[in-house]
């Protein structure tokens, strides 16, 4: 019994440990934000500070701040909406497809994403330039999408699997069409799936930086790019860095907590199960 006690307490204690590790980064962050660009800077560093929202305040009073939230929201919302419609689609069919030379479809698909974005960065540069396409949103939408989709569809075959082909051959017996028994059979079942890949590709199209950074100049700039304001010949001012910090990461804190629930599952099964 002592010994269970023992181990039980040091899983315990490894698991606070591992938490203070990875939470560390974000309260001083946090921390950082409520300070004076002095205090930011102090030797030893202070800990615990009182909040000051100045520096919020400072950042929420840039001329073009509702301007890259505006941007932040159109680009990242149709980058999630676009890519869920036609990535369950085409994963289902996937999944479902008795064609050969599938599975190496879907590696094909899944090793897109292991292209660095960097080295696609100059063609994609002169095909926009070309089309019209640079310093808009719907670039950025198109960029999003071309590399969002390859990841639902892998994403979401692990959970379609997991939905028995036997409950909707019932349901084609019964007289629903294959359609129907997609819309009311597959995707109910594959809810915690579905929450769980667009939680992901939401931080994905909601934090990218380098598309942004080289495919726009003025219109269509998004809200993590208001950080680069920050970084002069003088130095970097971490306060208002991490202020900005806080605020950008501030939209998928609040998406995942509303979405836990689903998300927990989502990842638990996709981790364990494909």
């Amino acid at each position: 019994m002592k010994k269970k006690l023992s181990v039980r307490i040091a899983i315990y204690a490894g698991a606070i440990l591992a938490a203070m590790v990875f939470i560390f980064p974000l309260y001083w962050t946090a921390e950082t934000s409520f300070k004076t660009y002095k205090e930011a800077f102090r030797q030893p560093p202070q800990l615990f500070v009182l909040p000051d929202f100045t520096n919020y305040i400072k950042f929420f009073s840039q001329s073009d701040v509702l301007l890259l939230l505006r941007n932040s929201v159109i680009v990242t919302a149709f980058s999630v909406v676009i890519p869920m419609v036609v990535g369950v689609f085409a994963s289902y069919a996937l999944t479902r497809s008795t064609l050969r030379g599938k599975e190496g479809f879907g590696l094909f698909l899944l090793a897109s994403r292991f292209i660095p974005p960097m080295s696609t960065v100059i063609p994609i540069y002169i095909i926009f330039r070309a089309l019209g396409l640079y310093d808009t949103c719907r670039g950025l939408i198109i960029l999003n999408c071309g590399t969002n989709i390859p990841y639902v569809i892998w994403m979401m075959r692990g959970f379609i699997k997991e939905v028995p082909v036997a409950i909707e051959e019932s349901a084609w017996i019964d007289g629903c069409s294959r359609v129907r028994a997609f819309f009311e059979i597959v995707l109910p079942m594959c809810r915690s799936g579905i929450v769980a890949t667009a939680v992901l590709i939401m931080v994905f199209s909601w934090n990218d930086y380098l598309y942004p950074l080289m495919m726009t100049s003025s219109k269509a700039k998004t809200l993590p790019l208001a950080m680069a304001a920050y970084m002069g010949e003088q130095g970097i001012e971490w306060n208002m860095m991490a202020a900005a910090g806080m605020i950008i990461l501030l939209p998928t804190i609040i998406f995942s907590i509303l979405t836990h629930r689903n998300l927990g599952s989502g990842l638990t099964l996709g981790a364990v199960k494909g």
